[in-house]
C-alpha cells in the first residue's frame, strides 16, 4: 500500500463536501459526515478505496486530515478565492467550475498551512483530482494557477531536510506493519448443513475431507 493513498481519499472528500455545501446542499459539517460515513459503504466508496484496505484505524486518519482540509479551506475560502483571482487576471473568477475552483482552493490552503507536505505532492494530488472530477483541460489550468500560487508562499524553497516532520508517518507506518488478522479454522460435520454449505463453498473444513 502506499504510505499516504489515504491522503488522496482525505482530499476527495474534503472536495466532495466542500463542493456539496458550495451548491447550497446543507452544511459542511453536514457533507462532510454524508461523505465520510459513505467511505464504510463499498459501493458508494468503490472508487475511492482502490488502494488501501479500509480499516478503522485508517479510516479516522482520512477523517481527521479530510476535516483539518475542508474546514480550513472553508473557513479561509475569501482569502483563497481572493488570491487565486488574483493570479488568474485574464480569467474571471465567477466563471470558473465550481469543481476547479474547490480544487484550486483546497490545494492552496494546503500549500499555505501544512507545512510538512511537500508542494510538489499537492499540485501532483491537485491536478490529478482536476481530471478525475473535471476535465483534462482544467488539470492543465490548474497546474499552470498553483504554479504561479506557490511562488507567494512559504514553500516556494521547500526543503525537506528542514521541513517539520510529518505527525501522521509514525501512525501510518504501525498501521501498514500490523499482522494479517488470524483466521480461525472451524471443523465440521459433512452431513451438517454447515458442511453442505462448505463443499458449496469452502467456508469450513469438512470432515473426512482429504487433507
Amino acid at each position: 500500500m502506499n504510505p499516504f493513498a489515504w491522503r488522496r481519499i482525505a482530499r476527495e472528500c474534503a472536495l466532495r463536501a466542500i463542493y456539496t455545501a458550495d451548491l447550497g446542499q446543507g452544511t459542511l459539517g453536514d457533507a462532510l459526515n454524508l461523505v465520510l460515513d459513505s467511505l464504510e459503504d463499498e459501493e458508494q466508496s468503490e472508487d475511492l478505496l482502490e488502494e488501501v484496505e479500509l480499516t478503522d484505524a485508517l479510516l479516522d486518519l482520512i477523517s481527521r486530515f479530510a476535516r483539518k482540509l475542508a474546514e480550513g479551506t472553508w473557513q479561509s475560502r475569501v482569502a483563497l478565492d481572493r488570491a487565486i483571482s488574483a493570479a488568474i487576471p485574464d480569467y474571471d473568477f465567477s466563471r470558473l467550475a465550481l469543481v476547479d475552483r474547490t480544487v484550486l482552493r483546497l490545494a492552496l490552503y494546503e500549500l499555505k498551512e501544512i507545512p510538512y507536505i511537500p508542494p510538489a505532492v499537492t499540485l501532483n494530488e491537485a491536478i490529478e483530482m482536476a481530471k478525475k472530477y473535471s476535465t483534462t483541460e482544467s488539470g492543465k489550468f490548474v497546474n499552470g494557477v498553483l504554479h504561479t500560487l506557490l511562488q507567494q508562499t512559504d514553500k516556494r524553497d521547500f526543503d525537506p531536510k528542514s521541513a517539520p516532520n510529518d505527525p501522521d508517518l509514525g501512525e501510518i507506518e504501525k498501521i501498514i506493519k500490523a499482522p494479517a488478522p488470524v483466521i480461525e479454522e472451524e471443523t465440521v460435520d459433512a452431513d451438517s448443513e454447515e458442511g453442505k454449505i462448505a463443499k458449496r463453498w469452502g467456508v469450513w473444513k469438512v470432515k473426512g475431507e482429504k487433507e
